[in-house]
């Protein structure tokens, strides 16, 4: 009989946790999973019925909006009193809990995975740098119920022990690189070189770099550059005369896939991202990937076999791993004033990777099988995920 396992999410469910379920390890079944969101929020689901559907709908609404500017000061709070966030699960009908990025307080033997260490205090390296804190954190990760802390990545490993140096904690630590589901590729319609872009917070992630790049190159080849997401407005006037430039905003996923089926290589420049999806999807359509060296890149697209990397102008993350500013807030104003103004040997670099995939067709079709490999058996794989799961959640319940 399988064993029974619950997903915990405490953020909005993802495509990660989607495929998770979709591939469980043999011989488990998620029977359930759940959004379990902070008490305020789930307060706020039931208004409706609470205070009638309109009235209801309104509070629930205003609960939502309001949360996020609250959270930085209740975050702050548990800081400041070195108590990281604990979330409540109790229960008896499962077997074991696979937690995505929240550590519990459970009867149950659970595996939490991470895409950074800052993710058990509210994305806040100040609190990493506490020593009272730290040692609260040790405290919780030793709890004898939780059996594995999953890593994202390597880097994602190392922001965790570079700062909690038990030993312990390190045995429990291991990579589980999410699970992307092989591509479902639909026929080619163009005959041009195509780079594509996908991403939100625009500058943060690379899309304006893209494009300054791909203009120095864009009049020698019968190349497009097509950029999907929340474009600013000075971005679209930017490129507004440049007709082998396409900028679009959401676009229906149906009408994602094409884009991706449509084009040769994906520019993902990120200074954001701990582990930026979008990579292992671009990877399962068979794009090879334009990206950067810092933090777990290197470990998501493979230089000159499932892509090209290219030396940061603007690092996110320290020599340690940890963020290179205390807060997010200052971080992102910090990013955002270098990637609005890149410098020019950056951009160079950009142009020179374009061109090379336009020129070198032998490097382009070898990355571009080799990227298909990683998500059809490879470290994205469903089968690698089965197979490292089943391990991991058999050795939980035995111990």
């Amino acid at each position: 009989m399988a064993k029974n396992a619950f997903l915990y999410m405490s953020s909005v469910s993802h495509n990660a946790y989607r495929n998770i379920v979709a591939n469980a390890p043999d011989g488990f079944e998620f029977v359930d999973s759940e959004f379990m969101a902070h008490g305020v929020i789930q307060a706020a689901r039931s208004l409706p019925s609470a205070f009638g559907t309109a009235l209801g709908a309104k509070a629930r609404r205003l609960v939502t909006k309001i949360q996020p500017h609250i959270s930085p000061y209740y975050n702050d709070a548990h800081i400041l009193l070195n108590k990281p966030k604990v979330r409540q699960f109790h229960s008896r009908d499962f077997d074991i809990v696979h937690s995505g990025q929240s550590l519990l307080d459970t009867n149950l033997p659970y595996v939490v995975d991470f895409e950074h260490a800052t993710a058990f205090c509210g994305y806040s390296q100040y609190a990493l740098r506490r020593s009272g804190f730290v040692e609260a954190l040790e405290r919780v990760l030793l709890n004898p119920k939780l059996k594995k802390l999953l890593a994202w990545s390597d880097a994602a490993g190392r922001s965790l022990t570079n700062f909690v140096g038990n030993k312990d904690i390190a045995h429990k630590l291991e990579t589980f690189y999410p699970i992307m589901a092989p591509a479902k590729r639909v026929p080619r319609a163009s005959t041009s070189f195509n780079f594509l872009y996908i991403g939100n917070n625009f500058y943060a992630k690379g899309g304006y770099e893209g494009l300054l790049a791909f203009e120095r190159i864009a009049g020698r080849y019968d190349a497009r550059f097509t950029a999907i997401g929340d474009i600013p407005l000075e971005v679209h006037a930017r490129f507004a005369g440049n007709n082998k430039i396409t900028l679009l905003e959401r676009v229906p996923y149906a009408k994602v896939v094409e884009f991706y089926s449509n084009s040769d290589v994906f520019v993902f420049p990120s200074h954001y991202d701990t582990y930026g999806f979008v990579i292992p999807e671009a990877l399962s359509f068979g794009l090879p990937v334009i990206g950067v060296d810092s933090f777990s890149m290197p470990e998501l697209v493979q230089h000159e076999k499932t892509g090209l990397l290219v030396k940061t102008h603007f690092n996110s993350f320290a020599d340690d791993d940890g963020y290179a500013a205390p807060t997010q807030q200052e971080l992102a104003r910090k990013r955002h004033a270098a990637c609005a103004d890149p410098p020019d040997w950056y951009v160079t670099l950009l142009a020179d990777a374009m061109e090379r995939f336009i020129n070198d067709r032998r490097l382009k079709d070898e990355c571009s099988k080799n990227a298909i490999l990683e998500t059809t058996e490879g470290k994205f794989s469903p089968k690698r995920s089965r197979e490292q799961l089943k391990r991991i959640y058999e050795d939980a319940l035995r111990a």
